[in-house]
């Protein structure tokens, strides 16, 4: 079983990104494969961008897939999970929707941390769509684009460890913070000490080799 992840937009840092977290999976190297698709925008922080990446991936999907029998669409909100599900059928999976899957899985339920209040609809819609919202078990958005988070970690990490602490305080449900931009941001608080937060690539590997 050969796994794409693919990230659907044009963005090398974060296909990067995510390269080096799957990488830590421990994977053998020549059963997977992260890739962008190249005239997708370069991060998804609309709903219009959103459909400009869909539309992207529809047209690069086929030459990128070659060779795989599974396909992971590595986005925030699933970004082309409907056009991977069609070449894929069940070897098609979304990344929040496989992380949603493995908690449920667990008999688990997360507090949820999104970025951009512009975007929730677009969220609430990929967990509508997953079945998955029984696992929400709160919701909490941080109204920074995913660009400005790009663009100025340093400011998102400090309004992120606010969050994560105060969310901590009321709840004993461990914390989600979806999405690529997100990666970093936990893993730096995880280093400095957080506790409670999930590792989504890891829960997302756990899913796709479940038994």
């Amino acid at each position: 079983m050969k796994t794409l992840f693919l990230n659907p937009n044009s963005s090398e840092e974060i296909t990067a990104t995510l390269r080096r977290h799957i990488g830590r999976g421990g994977w053998p190297v020549d059963r997977w494969e992260v890739a962008k698709v190249d005239d997708a925008p370069r991060i998804i922080s609309s709903a219009s961008q959103n459909a400009e990446a869909e539309a992207a991936v529809e047209r690069a999907l086929p030459a990128l897939s070659n060779g795989f029998d599974r396909v992971v669409m590595m986005s925030s909100v699933d970004t082309g999970y409907d056009i991977a599900q069609r070449r894929f059928g069940e070897q098609a999976y979304g990344f929040t929707r496989s992380v949603l899957a493995q908690h449920e899985r667990l008999g688990q339920q997360l507090q949820i941390v999104t970025f951009d209040k512009a975007m929730t609809a677009l969220y609430e819609s990929t967990v509508e769509a997953a079945g998955h919202r029984a696992v929400v078990a709160g919701w909490t958005v941080i109204d920074r684009v995913p660009s400005a988070v790009a663009a100025q970690p340093s400011l998102a990490l400090e309004e992120l460890h606010t969050v994560c602490v105060d969310l901590a305080k009321t709840s004993w449900h461990p914390i989600f913070v979806v999405g690529a931009v997100g990666l970093a941001l936990t893993e730096e608080l995880r280093s400095n000490g957080m506790t409670g937060l999930v590792d989504p690539v890891s829960d997302l590997l756990r899913w796709l080799g479940r038994a």
